[in-house]
């Protein structure tokens, strides 16, 4: 499970290692990043304290604020350079176009999920990847936004739950640990 960037690397994984994971649950992603929001992030300011900005917005004003203080606290420690490593592949490097047709969720299920208030990427955005992607299952995020799993955990939990039923009921044809 990754959300935001690591939704994407799990889109990767899932892609280049479908025999290696039994699922993956992508949490905020979408066939790109766009360029849309990069220019938030090249203003020549600190990148520390414009991650800190930007992760207070990006946070469902419908959260805890305890919890979406926890949210820019955490995004404040990254370091500039890995920050903004981390961004590039976000919004520049992470592509699936051409790609979807080769994910095989049958071997690899694919689960999608989006906050209705993600100002990165959109219920929108992720329901046209999981039409891409034959056999993807996608569910909208009523009230929650970029780090919903961080900044509301109790509802994030009503979603994730039956979709760790599910992948905990599939067989276990090809795993990690037996190659």
């Amino acid at each position: 499970m990754g959300n935001a960037l690591g939704g994407f690397l799990a889109l990767d994984v899932a892609l280049e290692y479908p025999d290696k994971f039994r699922a993956v649950i992508a949490v905020g992603a979408a066939q790109r990043g766009g360029p849309r929001h990069w220019i938030l992030f090249i203003i020549p300011t600190s990148l520390t304290i414009t991650a800190a900005r930007n992760s207070m917005y990006f946070c469902a004003p419908y959260s805890p604020e305890k919890y979406r203080r926890a949210v820019t606290w955490g995004a404040m420690q990254s370091p500039g350079p890995i920050t903004k490593g981390d961004l590039y592949y976000y919004f520049r490097e992470h592509d699936l176009t051409g790609k979807t047709d080769k994910f095989d969720t049958v071997r690899c299920p694919v689960y999608l999920l989006t906050g209705d208030y993600n100002p990165t990427s959109s219920v929108e955005d992720t329901a046209a990847l999981a039409a891409q992607i034959k056999g993807a299952k996608f569910n909208a995020l009523p009230g929650m936004s970029h780090s919903g799993m961080a900044e509301n955990p109790a509802v994030f939990k009503k979603f994730l739950i039956p979709i760790l039923d599910e992948i905990a009921g599939q067989p276990r044809s090809n795993t990690y640990a037996d190659n």
